[in-house]
């Protein structure tokens, strides 16, 4: 198992980059954000991102070849190279509050993948019975009268 504390930042740590050379980039993730350190033909590349770039702290339940279902924390970047793994367990008390805790530290929502693998924040969505999907029928919001006019 893998996890990142997201209260004992900063920390570093080492990750597969097939584009580098010798096949990983370092990683740092501290409170300001994540910087990417690789070498790409001899060239030093560094680059910070602040959490504000990325999408949310992506749940992501997977079960391979009918194994115990392993479910994976990542801080969700539009460019998927860009995307930080920040935990990986089968413990789902554990991903749950690790995710509650990275969505406080980042500032970012929850996003929690679907079976088509589409990620959506649940806490947006009003019509919760087709999941993640909206509903195409506006929503019910009864009736509107307000002492403010």
């Amino acid at each position: 198992m893998f996890g990142l504390d997201p209260l004992r930042l900063p920390v570093s740590f080492t990750a597969a980059d097939p584009a580098a050379d010798g096949g990983s980039r370092e990683i740092g993730v501290s409170r300001d954000g994540i910087e990417f350190r690789r070498s790409v033909r001899g060239v030093q590349m560094r680059s910070k991102l602040p959490f504000s770039e990325f999408r949310g702290v992506a749940v992501r339940v997977l079960a391979p070849g009918g194994c115990e279902p392993m479910i994976f924390l990542s801080l969700e970047h539009s460019d998927d190279a860009l995307s930080v793994l920040l935990q990986a367990t089968e413990d789902s008390d554990e991903s749950a509050e690790a995710a509650r805790k990275w969505s406080r530290v980042t500032g970012r929502p929850i996003l929690i993948a679907g079976e088509d693998g589409r990620l959506c924040n649940p806490a947006s969505v009003r019509n919760k019975v087709s999941g993640c999907r909206r509903s195409n029928r506006p929503a019910n919001r009864g009736n509107r009268r307000t002492a403010i006019r």
